[in-house]
């Protein structure tokens, strides 16, 4: 599958755009012209643009929610309705990944919230859009509205990489590891990938959603194979060695951008100065890994 490209920076972080990224607006503007005059086309493309701005704003937000937490981002990649960040820690108790998360469903209710303000106010209502009514500004913003209202409750759902399933996971991973939490969240997508294909095909007949159940369903089984290579990755307390094993400057290694903020932290952080993933176990480094450098995970 191609790599995603970077696009540019969000708050400091690479901007990498996912190939269905692109492919939805093109896929709405040759339908569009196919079946509707070049304005009402033009219309329903403005209307995905604005979408994805909004899903970009609640990005951003994230974002600076870890940022609050002290979690830095490598990068973040762009989906059609969500957006996947790759942190520079990983604990083996992520209860911060709650927060982190459930700031994405608020940051579309406030969206939602606004414009529906603006159109109580103008006298539209909030009444379900007509999807045979003419293209006009409040029909825009009605439709922007009720966009936001559906992307606030995707984000909801159980499922990872979406909001929802972060905190399933996070909420799991209180209790059992991290690894067996990803493993069950997973799972949960899994079948709520297939009830949406199911749902695509005989009941809404709506590509769209069927696409989306597809890249939920590939996003989630990508995040268990990270999670998976981390956990192969652990030393245990009886093979952990006395100090990082990797021939590189100790300066390079435990450099302060890469050091944790708890005491006894026990999990991951990323070196973006040596290019290095280090290992923590209570607060003490115990490997370095390279092998993995710039890709994936």
């Amino acid at each position: 599958m191609a790599r995603p490209h970077s696009i540019g920076t969000l708050h400091g972080s690479d901007l990498r755009m996912h190939w269905s990224w692109p492919l939805l607006p093109v896929g709405v503007a040759i339908y569009s012209l196919a079946m509707q005059p070049w304005r009402a086309a033009l219309y329903s493309i403005f209307l995905i643009l604005a979408a994805y701005i909004c899903v970009l704003a609640h990005q951003a937000i994230q974002l600076l929610a870890a940022r609050r937490f002290g979690l830095g981002t490598r990068d973040v990649t762009l989906y059609p309705f969500w957006g996947v960040a790759r942190l520079t820690r990983l604990s083996e108790r992520p209860w911060q990944e709650n927060y982190i998360a459930a700031s994405g469903p608020i940051v579309f209710g406030i969206i939602a919230a606004v414009i529906g303000a603006i159109l109580v106010a103008d006298g539209t209502g909030l009444s379900p859009p007509d999807a045979l009514a003419a293209p006009s500004v409040p029909l825009f913003m009605l439709q922007l509205f009720w966009s936001n209202v559906l992307l606030a409750g995707l984000h909801l759902l159980p499922v990872i990489p979406l909001d929802g399933g972060r905190i399933l996971r996070a909420s799991l991973a209180v209790s059992t590891s991290r690894l067996r939490a990803t493993e069950i969240a997973a799972g949960v997508t899994t079948v709520a990938a297939g009830v949406m294909i199911l749902a695509a095909i005989f009941w809404l007949k709506s590509p769209l959603l069927g696409v989306t159940a597809a890249l939920l369903y590939l996003g989630a089984q990508e995040d268990l194979g990270t999670t998976r290579y981390f956990a192969s990755l652990r030393h245990t307390a009886g093979d952990r060695p006395h100090a990082p094993a990797v021939l590189v400057p100790m300066d390079q290694i435990l450099s302060p951008d890469c050091r944790p903020n708890e005491p006894n932290f026990s999990g991951f952080t990323w070196n973006a100065h040596a290019r290095l993933w280090i290992e923590w176990r209570d607060g003490q480094p115990v490997s370095a890994n390279a092998l993995i450098g710039d890709g994936q995970p």
